[in-house]
C-alpha cells in the first residue's frame, strides 16, 4: 500500500531515535589544518589557500562503519581567542574531540595543555580525545617528532594520530578510528537522546547567527 506524501511508516520519534548521530569537534590553534581535515573527510578535497575560520564552521557526512550508517556532525571551532565564548557554547553533547597541532609548529604543540584545560572546563560528559599531528607531508620542516606527540598523548591517556590533509595520509583512518571508538563506548550502539538533538539544534542556531553577523 502506497504511503501518502509527507507521511512516515513509523512515528517520527522512533525514526529519529533509531538513527545513529555522532558529534565530533575539532579544536587547536589557528592554521593547524582543522578545516582542511574536515573538508578532506567530507568532500575528499584540499584547499591550499589559508582562510581562518570565523567563529565556527560545520560539516556533515553519512559515514558507513561496519554496515551502519552514522550521521556525523563535525564542528570546526576557531582557534582565535576572540571566539572563546562561541567555542564554549558548542562543546555540549560532544562525543569526541580531535585536538590538532601542526607538526612543523612547536608553538601549536606547546598549546595543547591550554586546549585540554578548556575542554575539561566546558565539555560535559566524557568525550573521547584524540591528539592529531597534522601536516606530516612537510617532512623537511617538521619540528615535533612522532615520539613527542605519542608521549604527550600517552601521558594524558588520549589516543594519537598523524595526518596530512594535503595528501590525505591518515585522515580517513583517524576519523574511522574515532567513530569506532565512540560507537564501542556507547552501549547498544550510538543513539542520540532527545536532549542531545535539542542541543544540536541550539548549536546550529548559534552557527547560523555567527554566519549572519
Amino acid at each position: 500500500m502506497d504511503r501518502l506524501p509527507g507521511t512516515l511508516s513509523v512515528p517520527y520519534e522512533d525514526a529519529v531515535s533509531n538513527l545513529v548521530w555522532i558529534k565530533l569537534v575539532g579544536i587547536g590553534n589557528a592554521n593547524v589544518g582543522k578545516t582542511c581535515l574536515i573538508k578532506h573527510f567530507c568532500e575528499s578535497k584540499f584547499n591550499s589557500g589559508y582562510q581562518p575560520t570565523v567563529g565556527v564552521d560545520y560539516g556533515f557526512k553519512v559515514q558507513e562503519l561496519q554496515g551502519v550508517d552514522l550521521r556525523v556532525h563535525l564542528w570546526d571551532l576557531s582557534g582565535s581567542s576572540e571566539y572563546f565564548d562561541v567555542r564554549n557554547e558548542l562543546y555540549s553533547g560532544t562525543d569526541a574531540i580531535f585536538l590538532v597541532y601542526d607538526v612543523t609548529n612547536m608553538a601549536s604543540f606547546e598549546s595543547l595543555d591550554q586546549w585540554i584545560r578548556e575542554v575539561k572546563r566546558y565539555a560535559n560528559g566524557d568525550p573521547e580525545i584524540f591528539i592529531v599531528g597534522n601536516k606530516i607531508d612537510l617532512k623537511q620542516k617538521r619540528a615535533v617528532t612522532s615520539t613527542e606527540g605519542k608521549k604527550y598523548a600517552q601521558a594524558n591517556k588520549f589516543k594519537y594520530a598523524e595526518t596530512s590533509a594535503a595528501n590525505g595520509d591518515g585522515v580517513l583512518t583517524m576519523f574511522d578510528t574515532m567513530l569506532q571508538t565512540v560507537c564501542d563506548k556507547q552501549v547498544g550502539g550510538a543513539k542520540r537522546p532527545e536532549g542531545a538533538i535539542r542541543r544540536e539544534a541550539q548549536a546550529s542556531e548559534i552557527y547560523h547567527k555567527q554566519a549572519r553577523s
